[in-house]
């Protein structure tokens, strides 16, 4: 295998000019968000000296982005989505204007600050499941894997590098600059979405079935029911998230087990983005894989027995290994993942299907870190991983053994695309309007 196979694969940036911009657009996008989290946090507890009010936000913005999901990808499937990212992300530029006002006040309000979390929380749930379900209608079939991966990639990047430069804007300026640059960033990402084509729904060919329920979100739970490969992705993926690397646990893992320090407290916590960006890095023999079912489930495997490492590791460097192992094997994961869901599901129900999988993320996360601190009481932090990570290899194993389906599954190849060029735009990108036939 020549090197750059190794290397993640760019090829969907290069072939569709509407891709593109979506990409760029998130780009800017994470970065001023991963910005605003930390100054947020820390205006909320200057102003109220709470952690607890600085949970509430964080719950505020859980909740409404839980909505904006399931109503998003709802609407997703019923106008076009290019209007609909549009208007979402005019919302939440009108939110982080908001809170640079209220953050340049002599008395900033925390009920303020509070409503633009829920106005930017419902916004960003649109735009993220819109443009989830948008972006397999602007590359091949062939590609999906590819563009699953760098959207990996930038989120892990936005991930580490966003924080620690909204430190540095905070600490020179406060809040004020820093909700203004993002409110900056969000209208930026509003402009790169205009020179993407519109993007209206797609009707079934076949009959639609929204024409029955008028388009019911229940439509989506139905079609996982009914296919197997997206209905056993939908209760892995429940599972992996909900039982995933636990990250709360941390603190009282250092100072129980570690010996205390900030910084060992910073390395676990950088080491699963660190395995995240080597392997989005070099993702490229993870989009080429012949067997992608395979080595999703092996992926979900992994990342079980890694965090039961991790949960039985009395050195500081084995966890930091195995919790490095636990966030690449979770990229493999996730870019498999999305290029299996996409692939699988017809395009009138991608918008539905794509917020189910959102949700999952968004209050998995949430109701993760509660389930793994009951654990935690009942044995002890390590215990907690254990369990987790033990839960999550028996599902991987349960998957592959129950549903046959998924274990098989595959992705188109770039042999299989022999017409591909009759589904080019004008302008030479990969227009997608036949993906619904391919993938149906």
């Amino acid at each position: 295998m020549r090197v750059r196979d190794l290397l993640v694969d760019v090829e969907p940036l290069r072939t569709s000019r509407d891709f593109r911009a979506i990409f760029v657009a998130r780009v800017v996008s994470l970065f001023g968000l991963g910005m605003a989290t930390v100054a947020l946090s820390a205006q909320v507890y200057d102003l109220t000296e709470s952690t607890f009010s600085v949970a509430v936000a964080s719950m505020v913005m859980s909740v409404t982005v839980l909505l904006g999901s399931l109503w998003g990808g709802w609407m997703a499937d019923r106008t076009d989505r290019r209007r609909l990212i549009l208007r979402a992300r005019a919302a939440a530029a009108a939110a982080f204007a908001g809170l640079a006002v209220n953050a340049f006040l002599a008395d900033p309000s925390l009920w303020g600050i509070y409503g633009c979390v829920a106005l930017d929380g419902l916004a960003t749930g649109v735009s993220v499941t819109a443009l989830m379900a948008v972006a397999p209608t602007l590359v091949r079939p062939d590609q999906l894997p590819a563009a699953g991966a760098l959207i990996s990639l930038t989120g892990e990047i936005g991930s580490i590098c966003a924080p620690l430069l909204g430190g540095v804007l905070l600490a020179a300026g406060g809040p004020g600059p820093v909700f203004t640059f993002t409110a900056v960033t969000t209208a930026v990402t509003a402009l790169l979405i205009l020179r993407v084509r519109p993007l209206p729904p797609v009707a079934d060919e076949d009959g639609d079935e929204d024409g029955e329920d008028g388009g019911s979100p229940l439509v989506a739970f139905r079609f996982a029911l009914r296919n197997r490969v997206v209905g056993a992705l939908l209760g892995l993926g429940g599972i992996t998230v909900l039982f995933n690397l636990p990250v709360v646990l941390f603190p009282a893992l250092v100072a129980t087990r570690f010996g205390g320090g900030d910084v060992i407290l910073g390395l676990l916590y950088t080491a699963p983005a660190v395995g995240a960006v080597l392997v989005s890095a070099t993702s490229g023999w993870v989009t080429r894989h012949g067997r992608p079912g395979r080595l999703l489930l092996t992926a979900a495997l992994t990342g079980g027995l890694a965090t039961i490492g991790f949960g039985l590791s009395h050195s500081v460097w084995t966890a930091v290994l195995t919790l490095a192992v636990g966030g690449a094997a979770g990229t493999v994961y996730e870019i498999l993942e999305y290029a299996l869901v996409q692939h699988h599901t017809p395009d009138r129900l991608r918008g539905r299907v794509v917020s189910v999988v959102t949700a999952q993320g968004t209050t998995g996360n949430v109701l993760g870190d509660v389930e793994v601190a009951l654990v935690a009481r009942w044995f002890n932090p390590a215990g907690a991983a254990v369990v987790n990570g033990a839960v999550c290899a028996v599902a991987a194993v349960l998957a592959a053994v129950l549903v046959p389906g998924l274990r098989r599954a595959t992705l188109p190849r770039d042999e299989d695309e022999a017409g591909a060029d009759a589904v080019e735009g004008p302008s030479g990108t990969g227009s997608g309007r036949d993906a619904p036939t391919v993938v149906g």
